[in-house]
């Protein structure tokens, strides 16, 4: 009796030692299943998300926007999650659930019962297989009416047809690109209907609402890693302003932290762990967008009628060094970003070539200032073949005695470098390096080009130097050179950045015009401005460059190319390098068309590019209500 009784308490015992074991390893299974192991626990209960910042607005120099965002998401669906029946059940039970009797006057707590009673219905009465098909047809329908732009529903039903049982790897892309407000629809649509495994990444998107105009000079944006290693992606900039003013424009991440079970599956937000993004700040350019346009405009024209398919024209305020406008061609539209590879190249900033006669200001410039020569000084142009070198040094014309003024204006090369020979090698080079060639100019864009202007000890190249041959230059340089002469001798740095502003509005940093040097005196450029308003005039070599009710001083400049490694004289660049009115020039403004190829017509910069300055000037005159005037050009006597 006694050993019966004893056999019976200790069953009692092992069966509560049993139950109490496996009760003990079921809490600490669902302990690991929420939390997971100690080794990755807190990784595996806080995820950070991260939250990117809005791009900052680049705007004209009338606040005239020219780069905006819109916030943007991408959706994905996540294959895991998608393919656990036991995590999307959920989603199937609520579909029935809402057509349950008491759903619509129960309560939030009663409704939660109902819909965990279907939940453990369904998995226990259909397969893995049907329960992750039905959520999959459950989510299409939810997806659909807001994705009906980006895609139909057999697309979708395509793209979350990879999802099955058990699936892993990459999350698939459903819809990119999706407005803000669709996204959120959807993002609430998903958290009442139960669903799991929707990722919402949001962004931005940079838009540019005038795409074609001053493409080089704005640039790109583009997704790139935050490190080697990371997935994490932010929008940097990879060229123009975009690239140069992205400290500025880029802003800070923000994140947000929000509690995951072991399955990774969301378990709401963590209060306060939210930092939201610093939104960049926005640049102002020294660009007007309305003489943007005209600039591009008559660009296009000019090279359509050269037949030529390279060309640029800068426009600048020569006593600020504002650049007014910069384009290039070939270009290539912002938003659409087609042809980058083979049409990115700012021809403006980033290609050099020989500007010929345009050069010629240095030399005559450099004799006025130092006292060696007047406008009106005669030198002997050896009836067009100078045999003082080897090869011979030659016009395109036999002129004798030429004064300085009928030098630039029929673009006499012996005459050019007969002032050059009065201020010797050195000298003449001296003044090459301070009307800032052979460096950058430090514009506020990459890749700019520093050209080349050696010294050399050789006669015969410091002749061809003159007259702007065995030199290399960009188009912004010579403008900034001609800038010189306009506003009364000073070199500036080209200003293209005006200011950074905060959201708000207020400025906090304005970028002020910088005086590089003194390059020539007043009087100086003076003379000089009068002795260059003899090429648009009757005898000169750009009678097409004129602007009828103003005086315009300028220079053409022709230059034969080197094609595999010698001139090649039936191709050339053709050039104009202008400033209207004379005595007080608007603007400087300089054109550069590159191997036109249209037939029956000199190739020179008289004939190719100074008629598009002229369209361009008449234009921009009007635009900027400047008052017509002749400039009355005293007797020589007198200056």
């Amino acid at each position: 009796m006694k050993n019966s009784l004893q056999f019976r308490v200790l069953t009692v015992c092992l069966a509560l030692v049993a139950g109490l074991s496996a009760l003990s390893g079921r809490l600490i299974y669902l302990q690991w299943d929420s939390e997971g192991d100690s080794s990755s626990s807190s990784s595996r209960r806080i995820s950070t998300k991260v939250l990117k910042p809005r791009n900052g607005y680049i705007v004209d120099r009338n606040e005239e926007i020219i780069a905006r965002n819109n916030p943007v998401t991408r959706i994905e669906v996540d294959k895991f999650h998608l393919g656990d029946a036991s995590v999307v059940a959920a989603g199937v039970a609520y579909a029935r659930a809402v057509l349950h009797e008491e759903w619509g006057t129960a309560s939030s707590q009663r409704r939660d019962t109902i819909l965990w009673d279907i939940r453990n219905q369904i998995c226990d009465t259909r397969s893995k297989e049907e329960i992750v098909n039905r959520h999959l047809s459950f989510l299409a329908n939810i997806l659909t009416p807001y994705l009906d732009e980006y895609e139909s529903r057999e697309e979708l039903l395509a793209k979350i047809g990879k999802v099955r049982v058990g699936a892993k790897g990459a999350p698939v892309l459903i819809a990119k690109g999706v407005s803000e407000d669709i996204a959120d629809k959807i993002q609430m649509a998903a958290e009442e209907n139960r669903i799991q495994g929707l990722i919402f990444k949001k962004s931005y998107r940079r838009i540019y609402p005038n795409s074609t105009l001053a493409s080089h000079v704005i640039g790109m944006l583009s997704s790139r890693p935050v490190s080697k290693d990371s997935k994490v992606e932010r929008m940097v900039g990879v060229s123009g302003i975009e690239k140069s003013q992205s400290k500025y424009l880029s802003g800070r991440d923000g994140y947000e932290k929000t509690s995951r079970n072991a399955r990774n599956l969301s378990l709401g937000r963590t209060s306060g762990v939210v930092k939201p993004p610093i939104p960049g700040l926005d640049v102002q350019l020294s660009l007007d967008l309305g003489f943007q346009e005209i600039v591009e405009a008559e660009l296009d024209a000019g090279l359509a009628y050269a037949q030529a398919t390279r060309g640029t024209i800068v426009l600048m305020d020569p006593y600020t060094g504002e650049v007014l406008a910069m384009a290039s061609r070939p270009t290539f539209d912002l938003n659409k970003r087609e042809k980058v590879a083979t049409n990115g190249v700012n021809f403006a900033t980033q290609a050099i070539y020989e500007p010929g006669s345009t050069f010629k200001i240095i030399a005559t410039a450099a004799a006025i200032e130092n006292g060696l020569a007047n406008p009106w000084t005669q030198v002997f142009c050896h009836n067009g073949v100078c045999n003082e070198l080897k090869p011979p040094l030659k016009d395109y014309a036999s002129f004798g005695w030429l004064t300085l003024e009928e030098v630039l204006a029929k673009s006499s090369n012996i005459g050019t470098y007969q002032f050059a020979k009065m201020l010797g090698r050195e000298q003449f080079y001296d003044y090459v390096d301070a009307f800032g060639f052979g460096k950058r100019t430090g514009i506020e864009l990459g890749g700019e080009q520093a050209g080349l202007a050696p010294r050399t000890s050789n006669n015969r190249e410091f002749a061809s130097r003159c007259y702007g041959y065995a030199v290399n230059v960009t188009p912004l340089q010579v403008a900034n050179a001609y800038c010189v002469i306009a506003n009364g001798g000073k070199l500036m740095k080209p200003l293209l950045v005006k200011s950074v502003i905060m959201p708000n509005g207020q400025r906090i940093h304005n970028f002020e015009p910088e005086v590089v040097r003194q390059v020539i005196s007043p009087k100086t450029a003076k003379l000089m401005r009068r002795a260059l308003a003899t090429v648009t005039e009757p005898g000169g070599t750009a009678t097409k460059g004129a602007v009828p009710g103003f005086g315009v001083a300028g220079k053409t400049g022709t230059a034969w190319k080197v094609i595999n490694g010698g001139y090649d004289k039936n191709r050339k660049v053709a050039s104009f390098a202008g400033m209207l009115p004379v005595d007080d020039p608007a603007f400087v403004c300089v054109v550069v068309i590159d191997d036109p190829q249209v037939p029956h017509v000199s190739h020179g910069g008289g004939t190719i590019a100074a008629p598009v300055f002229s369209k361009v000037a008449s234009r921009l005159a009007s635009a900027m209500n400047l008052k017509p005037t002749r400039v009355v050009v005293p007797p020589l006597a007198s200056q």
